[in-house]
């Protein structure tokens, strides 16, 4: 049996405290500095103190924090293609990858 079904995803950039969160899964292989910047804009923090982040954006979708990263990258962030997504809760990484997939990823496959 076959089921399909759709969800509403509302996502807001900024203005969200991303304490707490942890790495709850990654973008897809390949994803592009410019495919992230497409979806959802400039990163909102730059490099981290402690140098292990070079840019990173964050926001909520569908209510939960996520943040998306490039933990520990040796490459500029404008050259990175391995992007970790954190959160509080896996569903923000689930959504985050349904969403980024459906509307903007150019080098992904969507099943």
């Amino acid at each position: 049996m076959k089921i399909t079904a759709t969800i509403d995803i509302n996502v807001a950039m900024g203005d969200v405290s991303h304490d707490g969160t942890g790495c709850q899964g990654y973008l897809p292989e390949g994803t592009r500095y410019e495919d992230i910047v497409r979806a959802f804009g400039m990163p909102q923090l730059d490099q981290s103190k402690d140098g292990k982040i070079k840019a990173e954006w964050v926001g909520r979708i569908n209510g939960l924090v996520f943040t998306i990263y490039d933990y520990k990258s040796r490459v500029d962030a404008e050259r990175n293609t391995d992007w970790h997504i954190g959160g509080k809760v896996k569903l923000a990484s689930v959504l985050l990858n349904a969403y980024f997939k459906a509307a903007f990823c150019t080098a992904c496959v969507v099943s």
